[in-house]
């Protein structure tokens, strides 16, 4: 009896696990912020809406340090609009990132910005440039954006 309500209890997660997963996507990007940087995680759309998309993200940062390997944790937000304009920030132990750039239909991002250092050790600095892919874990995925027609 009780591995029946256990099991009961697990399968009452799958309807909420799944609606998680449509609005979520594996991301992956190379970024120059002084250095070379490859970065891997997980980004959230946090809308239903298909006009506009407000995405958060959290990642790890790969990098080079001084000839030492570094994994960083990094966290972002970044709003696109139906027009695929991205404005964002992006926030890790050694920078704040503010960005702008272009998204094509949340699946493919371009940005630049420029990496503020908020500590002694300056090894985020200057102007950025990144390309960042998402890949839905889903087929019907609520996380990219529909192509729109003009009428």
């Amino acid at each position: 009896m009780k591995s029946y309500y256990f099991l009961l209890f697990l399968f009452s997660f799958i309807p909420a696990q799944s609606q998680v997963l449509d609005k979520m996507a594996f991301s992956t990007a190379y970024r120059y912020t002084g250095r070379n940087v490859i970065q891997g995680g997980l980004s959230y759309k946090t809308n239903k809406s298909t006009a506009q998309s407000l995405v958060v993200g959290a990642s790890v940062l790969y990098t080079s340090v001084e000839g030492q390997t570094k994994f960083l944790p990094e966290a972002s937000i970044y709003y696109t609009n139906m027009m695929g304009q991205l404005f964002g920030a992006s926030f890790n132990p050694y920078s704040v990132e503010p960005r702008i750039g272009l998204s094509l239909f949340n699946f493919m991002s371009i940005n630049t910005g420029y990496a503020l250092p908020i500590r002694k050790e300056k090894y985020f600095k200057g102007i950025t440039f990144g390309v960042q892919f998402n890949i839905a874990p889903v087929k019907s995925s609520q996380f990219y954006e529909n192509m729109r027609l003009m009428q």
